[in-house]
């Protein structure tokens, strides 16, 4: 009796201490797959709703469809947008940017619009337009979801993007729209390698779609070095130098597949040292967009920053990275780093125009998307889990722009009120340039040069003719005191057989002077806003 006692109560004791095992396996189970670096935790992959697929088609179209490259609207276009589609176009009949035209955009910006031109129509780039704004909303939705968990605050991030592409970049044609699919591209290649799902070769492609972005906005670079810097701190850390030695040869062998292929064309037109001071170093030493003062341009820039929602991203950035072992704080660190060392171009822009923001959008809205995150979860705390999802979804848009005090209404009006109010003051202005424009090329070849002193390049496109100087437009990339003087001096060497000068636009003492002794005005056109000259 005492044995089968004993080996009841053994019986009893090896049952406990497997249930206790198996207790504890399941906790420890549990536990493990609680934590945010193990891989059940950490998958990144991203299914994305077909109607929010179809959001994102129809919100492409859309802010593709306003665009300046479309000929009925290229009226629209700022002096920027107008110098852009001015190189394109001159590329196919000659003239070179950063050699005959000075240009701060990338090589591969220039020649996708001089394609379009080449094919025929500039109505190809809103082809390109779309494709960017498709990759780069389908990239953001991969990275929003997977640091929020919540696809509705992926769908509002989109909403965003679409929106502040809109009104901040109307009529898009911005080199950093063309470059941020490679952006987004990059962000979602450094979230999955971080949590472990991206191999050490995937810097191949990420060197690819670096040299991608900086060959249509060298500005890109930042975000670029940011990562590399981090990356190499964190491969130290963790006692893995090596992994920085492969991982770089890997991303120059990706880098080299682009820079070799762009550099033959760039060689072969002889433009390789005028592209590295204008496109790889200009925006690097100098700032300034406008001649603004400085110190009412910044308080300008704080108010659309506040009310396009990118500033409380920032603001609330270090709450987000409080929590242990979470992988994702690194990427949101090098989204943080990036989108200052950008708002450093925005604030010394000494410019009230909007498109200076378009380069804080990438590394901005992901932050954005955080603190979205945050006032959902704030806002919807009780309630039945079904009932807030319903609510949740819908009002999502609502938390933000109560938190913003309505003011993301005020700046999508400001936005679209500008170039609206341009187009209708500008009517009669084009109307004489088409005069103007006839005028031309009744009496010049298609040799001969001219020279438009205005804020618009719609002369040069529409008679066919090409700039005497390398600055076609005096408003762009003359705020540096040395292109201005350079811009002068072109134009006292007076190869320009018409000049065309808008009376709204300031003409210094020097150019003025030249004019008077060296051209002749034509009493033929009267124009209210215009004055044509013609070389004695």
């Amino acid at each position: 009796m005492k044995d089968k006692k004993k080996e009841t109560v053994s019986q009893i004791d090896t049952s406990k201490r497997r249930a206790s095992y198996s207790r504890s396996r399941e906790f420890n189970s549990h536990r493990t797959t609680n934590q945010p670096d193990k891989a059940s935790q950490t998958k990144t992959k991203v299914k994305m709703a077909s109607r929010h697929r179809a959001y994102l088609l129809l919100l492409s179209i859309f802010v593709s469809v306003f665009s300046v490259a479309t000929p009925l609207l290229t009226d629209f276009a700022n002096a920027y947008q107008s110098h852009s589609l001015y190189t394109g176009f001159m590329m196919v009949r000659g003239q070179l940017p950063y050699t005959d035209i000075f240009a701060t955009g990338g090589f591969l910006y220039y020649g996708l619009i001089a394609i379009s031109y080449f094919l025929g129509s500039s109505l190809w780039l809103v082809l390109v337009q779309f494709l960017a704004f498709y990759v780069s909303g389908t990239y953001l939705y991969k990275i929003v979801t997977h640091m929020t968990g919540k696809d509705e605050i992926a769908v509002n991030t989109l909403i965003l993007f679409y929106v502040l592409n809109f009104s901040l970049g109307f009529g898009g044609l911005y080199p950093i729209q063309f470059a941020m699919p490679f952006v987004f591209i990059s962000l979602w290649f450094l979230t999955r390698y971080f949590v472990g799902e991206a191999k050490d070769e995937g810097f191949i492609v990420y060197g690819l779609t670096g040299a991608l972005a900086y060959l249509m906005e060298p500005r890109t670079l930042f975000f670029w070095l940011v990562s590399l810097l981090v990356i190499a701190v964190r491969n130290i850390r963790a006692r893995q130098g090596a992994r920085n030695v492969y991982q770089f040869l890997c991303l120059i062998f990706g880098g080299l597949l682009i820079f070799y292929t762009v550099g033959y064309f760039v060689l072969d037109l002889q433009v390789l040292s005028s592209y590295i001071s204008q496109a790889g170093i200009y925006y690097f030493t100098y700032f300034a967009l406008g001649k603004e003062n400085l110190f009412l341009t910044m308080p300008f820039q704080l108010f659309v920053l506040f009310a396009s929602g990118l500033l409380m991203g920032a603001l609330t950035f270090f709450k987000h990275i409080r929590r242990e072992d979470d992988r994702d704080d690194i990427i949101k660190v090098i989204v943080f780093v990036s989108f200052i060392l950008n708002l450093v171009y925005v604030f010394l822009s000494q410019s009230f125009d909007t498109y200076s923001f378009l380069i804080l959008l990438p590394f901005g809205l992901v932050l954005t998307s955080l603190y979205l995150n945050d006032k959902y979860k704030e806002v919807y705390h009780t309630g039945s889990r079904r009932r807030k999802r319903q609510r949740q979804s819908k009002k999502v848009l609502s938390i933000f722009v109560m938190s913003h005090f309505y003011l993301p209404y005020l700046i999508l009006a400001y936005s679209l009120f500008l170039p609206i109010y341009s187009f209708a003051t500008a009517v009669p202005l084009n109307q004489e340039r088409g005069e103007i424009v006839s005028y031309l090329k009744q009496n010049t070849s298609s040799k001969e040069l001219i020279y438009t002193w205005d804020s618009s390049a719609k002369v040069y496109l529409d008679s066919v003719r090409k700039s005497a100087t390398a600055y076609p437009i005096p408003t762009v990339n003359t705020v540096k005191a040395s292109n201005k003087k350079e811009l002068e001096d072109e134009l006292l060497q007076n190869e320009s057989k018409f000049v065309l000068v808008n009376k709204d636009l300031t003409l210094s003492e020097t150019l003025q002077k030249n004019l008077e002794n060296n051209y002749n005005l034509i009493s033929e056109i009267n124009s209210q806003h215009f004055l044509l000259y013609q070389k004695k």
